[in-house]
């Protein structure tokens, strides 16, 4: 779970997935930041493993 500091700043759509856990935030900084929809990474990784 996000920083209550952290997610003050973001949109309200933003902010709405982040406490949703359906998006996370990766870097740690309080701009320029970047999030990830983990389920989404996973579909698009899906087959790609090396055996």
């Amino acid at each position: 779970m996000m920083d209550c500091q952290l997610c003050s700043g973001l949109g309200l759509p933003m902010e709405a997935l982040v406490n949703l856990k359906i998006a996370r935030e990766i870097t740690g900084k309080r701009r320029d930041r970047i999030f990830v929809y983990d389920q989404y990474l996973s579909i698009l990784n899906e087959g790609t493993e090396v055996t």
